[in-house]
């Protein structure tokens, strides 16, 4: 059993032991301007990727973290420290998770991701494939979007990740093959994140 998560600055996140390393990587190479988080959860994470933005001269990139229950943790710590994070306490999403929950949160995230480039999204919400494949057609030339919980598929997770990496598949490429097709979605740095359970790619 690989252990489900850790904490960072006394706040937990539901991450592997790669999280910080893969993470660093991929934002010294890919360097957005923003950064779009889909489950704040408890907001280790959000604190993590501010320090290693901060570490790798990304100080001006703004982090904006949506979660449907209030982020009663984190608030007060980007408060307190006056941390560039935007934390948001809304749900984006339909009951169903297949459609937006309106136009005007759709339309929040759209201006959000058109308001600079490259813009980072990473997913890892109450469904990481609908809030991909929602997502996913709002990304410009050179935008990223990532997914958590993921594995190429089955086999792959069974022979290479679990018990080894992480034991939680929730995204495979078969859940978000067609939104990437009909998008210019394609993998990048996908060796790197996947040491983190990640999928990633960007939009060509």
């Amino acid at each position: 059993m690989v252990k489900g998560g850790f904490t960072y600055k006394n706040l937990f996140m539901m991450q592997n032991e790669h999280a910080r390393g893969s993470f660093k990587e991929l934002l010294q190479e890919h360097r957005p301007s923003k950064l779009l988080e889909i489950g704040t959860f408890h907001g280790g994470l959000a604190i993590l990727l501010r320090d290693v933005l901060d570490e790798v001269g990304l100080s001006d990139t703004t982090i904006r973290t949506y979660d449907t229950a209030d982020q009663k943790f984190l608030k007060p710590r980007v408060e307190n420290e006056k941390l560039n994070i935007d934390v948001q306490t809304k749900n984006l999403f339909s009951y169903s998770y297949l459609e937006w929950k309106n136009e005007e949160t759709k339309q929040e995230i759209k201006n959000f991701v058109e308001s600079g480039s490259p813009t980072m999204v990473l997913c890892d919400g109450g469904c990481k494939r609908c809030e991909f494949n929602l997502i996913g057609p709002l990304l410009r030339k050179g935008d990223t979007i990532l997914a958590h919980d993921y594995a190429p598929n089955m086999e792959f997770f069974e022979r290479e990740m679990k018990e080894k990496v992480w034991d939680w598949m929730e995204i495979q490429d078969e859940n978000i093959n067609k939104t990437a097709q009909e998008h210019s979605l394609v993998p990048y740095k996908q060796e790197l994140m996947q040491k983190a359970a990640w999928l990633c790619r960007i939009k060509s």
